[in-house]
């Protein structure tokens, strides 16, 4: 097993990634002095309208969702140049599909589709350096997903029961993605570089 490291790995996605690893043995560690994988989990949302947002909600936002990806690649660099490793951002369908009152958060994830790309084009023929992305649509049973539907009741003084109905409905499947099952997915492309080497340069979507 790879040594990885996970950002925001202690609920969530994260959680369920680091589950999903420990149980393909050892491997995993808060301080690794060699990264084979690292993993860009770690993501804020704040629901807010335009008018309503302030700055430090902005710069909480895009300083966790975008500018940690540059922060931790950058900071394990020199690791993963050693191992010839991976990079994998979690991203969002959020960076392609405009949401009411979620602007932070939108931008925030353009910004990481982007930097995976961009990220790709500069590590993957330098350094031999495999970056690529994962769009999940809205999980379920995470904090984020609570604090996004307590978020939308909120903000637009709708019922729970008409915001989570509302969003379902906007899901093709009608079902929020479990955190386990794209933990796996993950997990099974880990299993040996070849089931993900020819991603670089590519964001999934997992869910619509």
């Amino acid at each position: 097993m790879s040594n990885i490291l996970i950002t925001g790995s202690g609920k969530g996605l994260g959680l369920a990634l680091s589950e999903e690893l420990e149980n393909q043995g050892p491997g995993l560690s808060d301080l690794p002095e060699e990264i084979d994988v690292l993993i860009n989990n770690a993501g804020v949302n704040i629901i807010n309208w335009l008018d309503n947002f302030v700055e430090s909600e902005w710069d909480m936002v895009m300083d966790t969702n975008a500018k940690g990806i540059y922060m931790m690649s950058k900071a394990c660099l020199p690791m993963l140049i050693k191992s010839k490793g991976t990079i994998i951002n979690i991203v969002s369908n959020a960076a392609h599909m405009p949401m009411t009152c979620s602007l932070a958060y939108n931008a925030s994830k353009g910004a990481a589709h982007i930097m995976t790309l961009q990220l790709a084009r500069e590590l993957t023929k330098k350094y031999g350096i495999t970056v690529f992305g994962v769009a999940p649509n809205k999980m379920s049973g995470t904090g984020m997903s609570d604090s996004i539907d307590d978020q939308v009741v909120d903000t637009r003084g709708w019922t729970k029961e008409y915001a989570q109905e509302y969003q379902l409905n906007g899901l093709l499947t009608g079902e929020e993605t479990p955190p386990e099952l794209l933990a796996g997915f993950i997990a099974y492309l880990l299993q040996d570089k070849t089931h993900h080497k020819f991603l670089t340069g590519c964001v999934l979507p997992y869910g619509a």
